[in-house]
């Protein structure tokens, strides 16, 4: 009996001394991309095939998500369950992620909402910098341990901590954001003490996590990370910290192979996954789910409201020809209004010549933005185009369209509101969507006034001018 103790002993300790195993798998923006892009990589059934794919090869397995798992698609306009984007949540929770950190766009709706994704997922969504009035995480809590067969992972949660200008302010207003360095110094020690491994889970983008990794000492051994849509085929090091980001919009799978040895990595190997289709004979236990949720909706979205006499085109720092013609069409739908004012990250897509659906117009404009209405002086209008110039020139965000196509020249005798010169002390009533309004301060550089809130769908308008403009021929015509 003593000797079978003995063993027993022995043998715990030379499995404790002996290297651990873990695979990584990770995702990052992934924008509820359900289904496969023109290449015909991604989507939710793709992910799910290698994912069980990966899992079956490597027991000892983890799956984390660098936020930005919602806007980009129907299904994360989709109420499921009596909660927008709720079905995104759902498709997580049956491909059995372990945890996520906030990206931007969770805080799109509000901070109810937000607050709501956070406390229906089945998985903790984790966060050390952002903290409710109280100073607790908004999160499930600011990092967990995670125990795969020996190895014991800590995952610590971050989240963009410019996050008020990148939603509306008021879906923030409430919370604290602390600075990266302050967040982890506050769990760090205790996390490290719990486990085997740190991995910061991270949506603060590529240029902060590499900044970041400077700043960190050997008790953190990873960041995942999100926000920049960098796909990482091999790992960054930076001060002995692996970096590792899978792209966007499910192209890709990211898999890192460890072994753990010490409390230290002593091997590791990563690679990219193409998240190319299931063979025909692959069992989806998701695609019943998916059918049931957006089956219908997506046949009725797939209705072709118009037929586009050139590819709209979205670019965040540019003015082109469609996103002049959004702005316009503004003005069209509010005749009151003498100039319009669109934002260019609005546009989430680009939608080619030819027939266009309502789906595609729903992932071309995601946000459920609506319309305001403001006034201003001629003069605050030249304080705008002064700041989209500058705005152009050092990329800190994305510019403003204004419906007229003078916007952004050098003088006001240049500047043609209706085919009139621009009056420098003339009130100008402005049609624009509370996103802008919300930002001023960013956009405008002006504080607007005579503000009226119409309530109506940004994209409701774009709509109805695109019907009115471009919309089908009737048969027979």
């Amino acid at each position: 009996m003593k000797l079978k103790l003995v063993f027993t002993i022995l043998f715990g300790l030379l499995l404790s001394a002996c290297a651990q195993n873990l695979r990584i798998l990770h995702t990052n923006d992934s924008h509820a991309a359900y289904e496969p892009a023109s290449n015909g990589q991604g989507g939710y059934l793709a992910l799910e095939y290698h994912l069980d794919e990966a899992r079956s090869e490597r027991r000892n397995s983890l799956w984390l998500d660098a936020g930005d798992m919602q806007t980009g698609s129907i299904i994360s306009s989709l109420e499921y369950d009596g909660l927008k984007g709720g079905a995104v949540l759902e498709v997580f929770e049956r491909l059995e992620l372990d945890a996520a950190t906030f990206g931007n766009h969770e805080f799109d709706v509000s901070e109810a909402h937000a607050r709501a994704l956070t406390q229906r997922a089945a998985f903790p969504f984790l966060s050390a910098n952002i903290l409710n009035p109280d100073g607790s995480s908004f999160g499930r809590a600011p990092y967990q341990i995670f125990r795969k067969g020996n190895t014991k992972v800590a995952v610590i949660g971050l989240t963009i901590d410019s996050l008020p200008e990148r939603v509306k302010p008021e879906n923030v207003a409430k919370l604290s954001i602390l600075p990266y360095t302050d967040a982890i110094d506050r769990v760090l020690d205790e996390a490290d003490a719990a486990s085997d491994l740190v991995v910061i889970l991270s949506h603060n983008g590529w240029e902060a996590d590499s900044l970041l990794a400077t700043q960190l000492d050997e008790r953190v051994d990873m960041i995942i990370g999100g926000h920049s849509h960098l796909a990482f085929p091999v790992a960054k090091e930076i001060n002995g910290i692996y970096i590792l980001s899978s792209g966007s919009h499910l192209q890709y799978l990211g898999q890192a192979d460890l072994r753990i040895k010490q409390d230290r990595i002593a091997s590791f190997d990563n690679r990219l996954i193409p998240l190319t289709q299931a063979p025909a004979d692959y069992h989806s236990k998701l695609a019943p789910f998916l059918e049931e949720s957006i089956g219908e909706l997506e046949r009725k979205l797939n209705k072709v409201v118009g037929i586009l006499p050139e590819a709209f085109e979205s670019d965040k720092f540019r003015v082109t020809t469609s996103i002049l013609w959004a702005a316009q069409a503004m003005v069209w739908e509010y005749p009151t209004a003498d100039l319009a004012m669109v934002n260019n990250g609005g546009f989430r897509r680009n939608l080619p010549e030819g027939e266009v659906t309502l789906r595609d117009l729903h992932e071309y404009i995601p946000f459920g933005n609506t319309i305001v209405f403001f006034s201003c002086y001629g003069r605050d209008l030249m304080t705008a185009q002064a700041r989209n110039l500058e705005i152009m020139e050092t990329k800190p965000y994305d510019i403003m369209t204004v419906s007229e196509a003078s916007w952004l020249v050098d003088s006001a005798e240049d500047f043609l509101i209706g085919n009139n010169p621009l009056q420098l002390d003339k009130i100008y009533r402005v049609v624009s969507h509370d996103y802008i309004l919300s930002q001023w301060d960013k956009y405008l550089g002006f504080k607007p006034f005579d503000v009226e809130e119409q309530g109506d769908l940004f994209l409701d308008a774009i709509i109805n001018q695109i019907q009115k403009q471009f919309g089908p021929r009737e048969s027979g015509d």
